[in-house]
């Protein structure tokens, strides 16, 4: 236990993976944590729900490190008990109207050479395009990613190869990491998330779908002497004379620190914007997002869909396919964690990206609208007999996002990874206003998703800690 932490009353804000992960750790440290949830369930963008025997996500999740990356050194430290499962071969791709198999050994040079042949690179390409991969792969220093993070990583791929499948299969993984596009990512952030994943072959789901990390965290404090408080909304952090009071939830709860798990936009405006200075004011205004995502969610009464996770893009050789198909991302969790569904059963998530924040709602509506016809379109292309199997099925917009992560907008990840945003560009933990502290995916992390969620809740505790 910590003297400077022992005692100190901390109000988090939010259960998603950061809000849940510092909670945790700074209770173990002695703090007073008291954990504010809107919802009336955890996890935020990381819930789970039940219908008819099924488990499903709020969004469509499989990771790439689980308990070997910032998800499991939290689940240590706090004493949470979450398991994984690990699947082989780790995934399914089809573009161009080529389909390949993505063993998870990526440095292996026989793997390669399988991927780039099945996936149709040219021949006179592929030294380049080994040459790339292995470069990807690498380890590399905190300074060497700091000099690749204001590069895209389209140009940093240029300097290898410029091969047309090759490229989309690299918009594939741009898309899964970071939810955005491969000429606005930032290089040295794909590269860090991408050699983590090749050193530690650990693309896997967690057991009990993915409520299971919020909520491990969760009974973790609790077990602690830590507080939960479901179906609170924040109202205002009260900010007086430049440090923070507390908040206001149905009451006034005084606090020494305030976390929020809000997002940084949503965080200001909380606090109030007339409590920072106008430059720190613009800077946030002009912070980009991530894309939205819109998702088809399917209960079947029957083992219809395979293989267990698969991104699929429509052949652009074939106009009428990309006029009605949706480029989709789709994990099975129940090939995982059978017990899922009911016996027999099986879930099956569909998801694609969509802009999110659009200012004419009736135009993102019908944006999303289409988006998801198109992905129905796409299953019932590949899985002809789906519709015979469906139990029931979901479909989300990005406004279903919004409403659960309580962030005005439905951008997935929060804040785009792009060449302008990681690394040292990226928000800090601290901000303008004493005592009040950024975490989840907006602030001080790195990596994929969830993962860059759990990475900033360490590096808050760390800084909380050694102050």
């Amino acid at each position: 236990m910590t003297g400077g932490l022992s005692g100190k009353k901390v109000v988090v804000i939010g259960t998603g993976i950061g809000g849940s992960g510092v909670s945790a750790l700074l209770a173990r440290e002695g703090a007073q944590v008291l954990v504010l949830e809107k919802n009336s369930f955890p996890g935020g963008k990381a819930a789970s729900f039940e219908r008819q025997g099924f488990v499903y996500d709020t969004g469509v999740h499989w990771l790439s490190r689980g308990d070997k990356g910032p998800l499991g050194e939290i689940a240590t430290l706090v004493g949470a008990e979450i398991s994984y499962r690990s699947l082989e071969p780790g995934m399914q791709l089809t573009t161009g109207g080529r389909t390949a198999v993505l063993y998870q050994n990526m440095e292996d040079d026989d793997v390669l050479e399988r991927l780039f042949e099945e996936i149709g690179v040219l021949p006179e390409n592929r030294e380049g395009a080994r040459a790339l991969f292995k470069d990807l792969a690498r380890e590399r220093s905190p300074r060497e990613l700091e000099e690749l993070d204001e590069m895209s990583f389209a140009e940093y791929c240029e300097r290898f190869v410029n091969d047309e499948q090759l490229n989309r299969l690299l918009d594939a993984f741009t898309g899964m990491y970071m939810c955005i596009s491969r000429r606005a990512a930032s290089a040295g952030e794909f590269i860090l998330c991408f050699s983590r994943q090749a050193r530690e072959k650990n693309l896997c789901y967690p057991i009990g779908g993915m409520r299971a990390v919020p909520c491990g965290y969760l009974k973790a404090l609790e077990e602690m002497g830590g507080e939960v408080r479901y179906s609170t909304p924040v109202e205002r952090i009260v900010v007086e004379g430049g440090k923070v009071r507390g908040v206001e939830a149905g009451g006034f709860i005084p606090a020494d620190i305030v976390i929020s798990n809000t997002g940084i936009k949503e965080t200001v405006a909380l606090a109030g914007r007339h409590n920072f200075p106008d430059d720190y004011l613009g800077w946030v205004d002009n912070l980009r997002l991530s894309f939205g995502a819109v998702s088809v969610k399917y209960a079947l009464d029957a083992e219809v869909v395979k293989p267990h996770l698969f991104c699929y893009f429509p052949d652009f050789h074939r106009p009428e396919l990309v006029e009605r198909q949706a480029a989709i991302f789709v994990p099975v969790p129940t090939a995982a964690d059978p017990s899922l569904a009911p016996p027999g059963c099986q879930l099956v998530l569909a998801g694609s990206l969509a802009p999110q924040g659009l200012e004419d709602r009736e135009q993102a509506a019908a944006l999303c609208e289409e988006i998801l016809d198109r992905i129905e379109n796409t299953m019932r292309d590949l899985f002809p007999d789906i519709e015979k199997h469906i139990v029931w099925k979901i479909r989300t917009d990005t406004r279903y996002i919004a409403e659960i992560s309580g962030r005005s907008t439905g951008e997935v990840i929060g804040l785009a990874q792009n060449r302008h945003q990681v690394g040292k560009n990226r928000p800090s933990h601290t901000t303008p206003v004493e005592g009040l502290y950024l975490v989840g995916a907006d602030a001080g992390g790195r990596g994929v998703g969830t993962e860059m969620a759990a990475d900033s809740a360490l590096n808050l505790w760390r800084l909380l800690l050694h102050g």
